[in-house]
């Protein structure tokens, strides 16, 4: 009886490789290219916006007619902080849009007398505001224990003795923001990289 033998398969001849095409290889980079390009154009159009500046209210940091750059993604993961300039819809006017400074955020007490403000108690040295004249307050009227509560934002312009702000139509809701004003990018003349002066709130307790 012979004994059965199991044989190795046959090895299959290795099918040769189809030389890759350059042309084709170049084609596939650009459109790979084209389509980073698209997604990088799209983030920056979604998450960068320009406002234009109308009216004083903001001086002496920014003036009428200039145009600034907010930055819609900026408060994704948190809200603004104490100092930030925001864009927002004033909740008197929901239609129109504001450019102001955040003076507090969600569990401030606000203090506002006629010649400065507090927060917690603190009193703002306040070094972007607009200059008084003469016999001039800062602020027109005085304000006392105002209390914001969750998702409640206190803002007032720089030029305090004109400005439309929380001293007149109350806290701004946190879904009425825009994003965060970021850089005054025209005329080029006045391009600058906007300060939150967060030195200024740095002894205010931090939320």
């Amino acid at each position: 009886m012979s004994e059965a033998s199991i044989l190795p398969p046959a090895r299959k001849a290795a099918r040769p490789q189809r030389p890759s095409s350059a042309g084709g290889r170049i084609a596939r980079e650009i459109v790979e290219t084209f389509i980073l390009t698209a997604l990088v154009f799209l983030v920056i159009r979604v998450s960068v916006q320009p406002y234009e500046v109308v009216g004083p209210s903001m001086e002496p940091g920014m003036f009428t007619g200039e145009d600034v750059m907010v930055n819609t993604l900026a408060y994704l993961l948190g809200g603004p902080a104490r100092g930030d300039v925001v864009v927002f819809h004033p909740p008197s006017d929901p239609s129109t849009v504001y450019v102001k400074r955040v003076i507090g955020v969600p569990g401030d007490r606000i203090d506002i007398s006629l010649d400065a403000v507090y927060v917690d108690g603190v009193k703002l040295d306040e070094p972007y505001i607009y200059p008084l004249g003469p016999g001039e307050n800062e602020n027109n009227s005085v304000f006392t224990n105002i209390q914001l509560g969750a998702n409640q934002y206190y803002v007032m312009g720089d030029h305090r003795q004109d400005s439309t702000d929380s001293r007149a139509f109350g806290y701004v809701p946190r879904r009425n923001i825009i994003g965060k004003a970021e850089v005054v990018m025209w005329p080029l003349s006045d391009a600058h990289v906007i300060s939150t002066y967060s030195y200024v709130f740095a002894q205010v307790k931090q939320t």
